[in-house]
């Protein structure tokens, strides 16, 4: 029972989640598809789209700043003075003229611009000073808080005019505190008129670069960096841990998108490269911020399917449940109805399959009971009509041992046969037709020939009072009818047919048939029935009735409804002083 109910549930089980789950399944990976390929494609395209638009604008603040360069290095005629100033002691009025026009010229640009920390003016000179944008003028290295450009000056420079580098300035304003912040200089070199060489150092406050990056529209978790040649980041919107084997491996890829495990966490890495300041320009997403979507439709999916399992079990095991009890009760009304105890009552309502069922057998069963029941009672007619016919066969037993006794005493007593001998012979043949020990249906054949014998009989007892023919379709003679159906239909024209008839009496004898059944009909030209006696033979052939009038029509009637069902029998229409018609439809089969 255990395994059954297990295969029960196992099959409502499938029923139930077959149906939920393809769908959702089909759907959640055709959308988890179509939109992981769809954001993939679009999102790469806004991050390089994005890169592209920081690389211009970044690319744009330093070709301004490198315009400012240019424009200070165009006054390389005035840095000749500017050298000679410096290696002076003392300066001249004239000379405080000169410096303050060059110190105008590295000042204005440091005050237009918000994103200029300073601008310092180098030459060459013994005394290692130099003019800045930060203070009144000139200054000694050895008394200035930042000194690490002037290091960088010849060691990172390789012969070029210009480079880039990232440092960190920590610097004491008067009477506030002091601060460190990191920078991005600019150097150009330029080369005076006498041949000595001289800077320009312009330092970008890398603060406002970051404030710009984190003005973008960006993702979560994403991170925008730049890199110089050496592999050095510049500036980023967020400090990001790279080691130098990452930012190695970023600087040196080729391709413009990717993969990359930044802290522990695997992240699309975009890249775009500056071929005017030797720059690579990168965007770092973590993977799960980037293809945030179709990982909550995937989980969505999957707590659909979890979900549908479970709501599927839920309801599996109730249908598994309620099936076993609507198969309890059913086993119980067939143990009943095999005990023969009181069954429930019909369902009033048939909801599904099992009060259907349950209907059915109910039904069935009743329907078994009142067949039963109709059987026994058919079979108690038929008994009691066997008993009366096997009681009357005394008599015509007798009668038959009589009547061959008498035959062979008439032939002794004329020396040869006559018409007394021939009524003996066709009613001894009557006779044993009648008791023959056949039970039921014979060939029709062989009732057509009995029968006949009887009218032989009744035409030497009438004389020529009456004329029978038969009229019977080809082929009729090999099925089965009711043994002695057809002599007491004859009998019954022959006996209320010439009562106070004034001419020959007619009887036809039809026989035809379908291919369902037999049509027999008796027909005479008699003296008929009246109206209201027609009417009560008919009621009177519906019923149980018996009587010792039309007896014969009355139990043959009762014998082919016992025999082919209640709906066969005999039919009988009349005329008053024109004839009467007998009919019986037999069923073939």
């Amino acid at each position: 029972m255990d395994s059954l109910k297990r295969s029960f549930f196992t099959k409502n089980l499938i029923k139930l989640l077959i149906p939920m789950l393809i769908p959702i399944v089909i759907l959640g990976l055709l959308a988890i598809t179509l939109i992981h390929l769809h954001l993939k494609e679009k999102i790469n395209q806004e991050n390089l789209n994005l890169l592209n638009q920081i690389q211009m604008n970044v690319e744009m603040i330093f070709d301004e700043l490198n315009s400012i360069n240019l424009t200070i290095a165009a006054s390389a005629a005035e840095f000749i003075d500017l050298q000679n100033m410096l290696e002076k002691k003392w300066l001249d009025p004239e000379d405080y003229v000169k410096l303050a026009s060059l110190k105008n010229t590295i000042d204005s640009p440091a005050i237009a611009h918000t994103y200029i920390d300073s601008i310092y003016i180098y030459v060459e000179n013994g005394k290692k000073r130099f003019l800045t944008s930060t203070t009144g003028g000139v200054v000694d290295l050895s008394t200035y808080e930042d000194t690490s450009w002037y290091e960088d000056l010849h060691k990172e420079n390789n012969g070029e005019d210009f480079w880039t580098k990232k440092r960190t300035i920590t610097r004491k304003p008067a009477n506030f505190p002091q601060k460190t912040f990191d920078v991005i200089s600019m150097f150009r070199s330029f080369t005076l008129a006498n041949g000595d060489h001289g800077y320009i150092v312009l330092n970008v406050n890398t603060a406002y670069l970051k404030d710009y990056l984190n003005s973008l529209y960006k993702m979560h978790g994403q991170n925008i960096l730049v890199m110089d040649k050496n592999y050095q980041v510049l500036f980023e919107n967020h400090p990001v841990t790279l080691t130098s084997a990452q930012t190695k491996s970023m600087g040196t890829t080729t391709k413009a998108i990717n993969t990359l495990k930044i802290q522990g966490e695997s992240s699309i890495v975009f890249k775009l490269e500056s071929d005017i300041y030797r720059w690579s320009f990168f965007s770092t997403i973590p993977k799960g911020s980037l293809y945030k979507l179709p990982y909550q439709l995937s989980m969505v999916t999957l707590l659909l399917l979890f979900s549908s399992i479970i709501v599927g079990g839920i309801v599996a095991y109730f249908l598994t449940k309620r099936n076993f009890a609507e198969i309890h009760s059913i086993v119980n009304i067939l143990n009943s109805a095999e005990k023969g105890e009181p069954l429930p009552h019909l369902p009033t309502v048939v909801r599904d399959v099992h009060s259907f069922i349950i209907h059915k057998i109910l039904t069935n069963f009743m329907e078994q009971s009142y067949m039963k029941v109709l059987l026994s009672e058919r079979k108690y007619k038929m008994q009691a009509l066997e008993l009366s016919v096997h009681q009357s066969q005394l008599n015509p037993h007798f009668l038959f041992n009589t009547l061959e006794t008498i035959n062979w005493k008439v032939i002794s007593l004329t020396k040869r046969p006559n018409e007394i001998n021939d009524m003996i012979d066709h009613l001894a043949n009557i006779l044993r037709y009648s008791l023959d020990a056949q039970d039921g249906l014979v060939f029709l054949k062989d009732e057509i020939k009995h029968t006949k014998s009887y009218v032989d009989i009744q035409k030497i007892r009438h004389k020529d009072q009456f004329t029978c023919v038969w009229e019977c379709d080809e082929g009729v003679e090999k099925y089965f009818v009711v043994k002695l159906f057809l002599q007491p239909l004859i009998e019954n024209s022959l006996q209320h047919g010439m009562a106070a008839l004034g001419r020959k009496l007619s009887i036809k004898v039809k026989i035809k048939y379908s291919t369902t059944d037999l049509y027999v009909s008796v027909i005479d030209n008699g003296t008929g029935i009246e109206p209201a006696k027609l009417q009560d033979i008919r009621t009177k052939l519906k019923s149980n009735y018996t009587s010792s009038d039309h007896i014969g029509l009355y139990n043959t009637n009762k014998r082919l409804q016992l025999t082919y069902g209640e709906n066969h029998g005999i039919t009988i229409r009349s005329k008053l002083g024109l004839g009467t018609i007998v009919a019986v439809k037999i069923p073939i089969n």
